[in-house]
C-alpha cells in the first residue's frame, strides 16, 4: 500500500508547536528572575569528599623532584631495576598500606 502525502495536515501545526516551546521557556525563564531562584546543586557527603580529593589531586604538583632524583640515584647504583619481583611486592605492599 502506498500513502501519498504522508505528511498531509501536520505542516500547518509545525509552527505552532515550535512557538509553544519558545513561549513556555521564555516564561519559565522570566518566572525564574521574578522569582530570584537559580538552579541549585546540592553534594552529598561523599559527592563533597570526592570533590574535595579532585581539588586535591589537581592542585599537586605532576612531578615530584625529590622522587626523580631518588630514582636516578638508585638506578645509578644499581639498587634500582635489578629484582622486578622485589620491586613489584614493594609496589604492591605500598600500594595496599595507603588504602
Amino acid at each position: 500500500m502506498k500513502i501519498e502525502q504522508n505528511r498531509a495536515g501536520l505542516d500547518q501545526f509545525e509552527g505552532v508547536r515550535g512557538a509553544e516551546v519558545r513561549d513556555e521557556k521564555a516564561a519559565a525563564a522570566e518566572r525564574a528572575v521574578q522569582d530570584k531562584r537559580a538552579d541549585q546543586v546540592r553534594l552529598s557527603s561523599t559527592g563533597q569528599l570526592a570533590a574535595t580529593a579532585a581539588s586535591a589531586a589537581n592542585d599537586a604538583p605532576d612531578v615530584r623532584p625529590e622522587a626523580v632524583e631518588r630514582g636516578r640515584a638508585l638506578l645509578a647504583s644499581g639498587e634500582l631495576g635489578r629484582d622486578p619481583d622485589r620491586l613489584a611486592n614493594a609496589l604492591i605492599d605500598h600500594l595496599l598500606d595507603k588504602g
